[in-house]
């Protein structure tokens, strides 16, 4: 980004060497001057210096635009900071800057989980982003695939296709096998996800290790520093992802099976699209909640809220994966696997029957009442 600098003072003739912005010193203009050359294409916007000392700044910034508040930002930042220079000049401090980068030491404090028999983990600052991430992608991928398999059911009835493949095919195994092969499809994304950040781990380590033989040492010096990038690996190694790679695989697989049974059954059940669409609503609430709740658990993983939304099976795949990034207990894990295997297990029967009996429904609109009428009349 090219903006100009109008400094008859030569106050902030280097205040921008550090910056990312590119400037151009322009001569000396009148105010009206400078309001033609804001309208042209040549510079983002012209900085205008009528005063600027110890004492106090006097500058304007003209542009055709409205400045972004990142642009202004660095604007402000770099004059503030010959300003300050030049105030503790008048008190007899020389070499701010260096003053300041050698009293300027990174503070890290390790935080150590002690569990049970004496057992430790350290935290990561990388487990907050972490945490949202996963627990984002899971309801991403669990209600993007569900909903492949509601489209497909939905189509399929609607065509009057499904009664042509049910002649040579149960209806409980057609909708298993569609159900299976889009969790395959599902599957092999996140596998591929994981080969590209285990590549990208196996990158920053062998960076490392070039960078500290001295063969890279400009760039490292003009990028970023030896120090910076072994913290980043040390972060990094502090994250369980022996433990957080299986559990994300079985928790997208746990979530991706309850809800598509649900949503195969939905389908199967009504006839009409408006009505598929307030049903889904309905059906997605827990898992919109549960991406509520992740903030909760991103700031407080073992409070009460979150413990709970990671043990019911409707929520569990986002909030207890997301608890599992900052080193859930075992118990709690177990616990929360266990009842979504049942839950999945329960709901797959349950939508195999209503699926067999509703696939082949046509006729009035269907209300809720009637697709709790049709799991009743399912179960006699």
């Amino acid at each position: 980004m090219k903006i100009g600098l109008v400094d008859s003072t030569m106050f902030l003739k280097d205040a921008f060497n550090e910056s990312e912005l590119t400037v151009e010193l322009i001569d000396s203009q009148t105010v009206e001057e400078i309001k033609s050359l804001a309208l042209t294409d040549i510079w983002e916007g012209i900085v205008y210096v009528a005063k600027a000392d110890s004492t106090g700044t006097d500058i304007q910034y003209y542009s055709s635009k409205q400045p972004g508040w990142m642009l202004q930002n660095q604007i402000k930042s770099a004059v503030q900071k010959v300003v300050v220079n030049e105030k503790l000049l008048v008190y007899g401090i020389q070499n701010v800057n260096e003053i300041i980068h050698s009293a300027h030491e990174s503070i890290v404090i390790e935080n150590i989980r002690v569990g049970a028999e004496n057992t430790e983990t350290t935290s990561s600052p990388y487990q907050q982003p972490l945490c949202m991430i996963l627990g984002v992608m899971i309801y991403l991928f669990v209600f993007m695939f569900s909903a492949q398999v509601m489209r497909g059911v939905q189509e399929e009835k609607t065509n009057r296709i499904v009664e042509l493949i049910i002649t040579s095919i149960s209806p409980v195994k057609f909708m298993t096998g569609k159900i299976a092969g889009i969790a395959l499809l599902g599957l092999t994304q996140i596998i591929c996800w994981v080969v590209l950040i285990y590549g990208f781990t196996l990158f920053l380590s062998t960076f490392a290790d070039i960078s500290s033989s001295g063969s890279m040492d400009n760039f490292v010096n003009q990028r970023i520093s030896q120090e910076d990038l072994n913290q980043v690996l040390h972060n990094l190694n502090q994250i369980n992802f022996n433990a957080i790679i299986p559990a994300f695989v079985f928790f997208f697989v746990g979530g991706y099976l309850l809800y598509s049974s649900v949503f195969a059954a939905i389908a199967a059940a009504v006839n009409h699209g408006d009505d598929l669409n307030n049903i889904t609503l309905l059906v997605t609430m827990p898992l919109i909640l549960s991406i509520i709740i992740l903030s909760n658990t991103m700031t407080a993983p073992d409070s009460a809220l979150s413990y709970w939304f990671s043990i019911i099976p409707f929520t569990s795949p986002v909030i207890m994966m997301g608890r599992i990034v900052y080193g859930a207990p075992v118990q709690d894990i177990i616990l929360s696997m266990f009842l979504l295997i049942t839950t999945v297990a329960f709901i797959i029967w349950l939508s195999g029957k209503v699926y067999k009996t509703a696939i082949l429904y046509t006729g009035k609109k269907i209300t809720i009442k009637d697709i709790i009428s049709w799991i009743r009349n399912s179960n006699q």
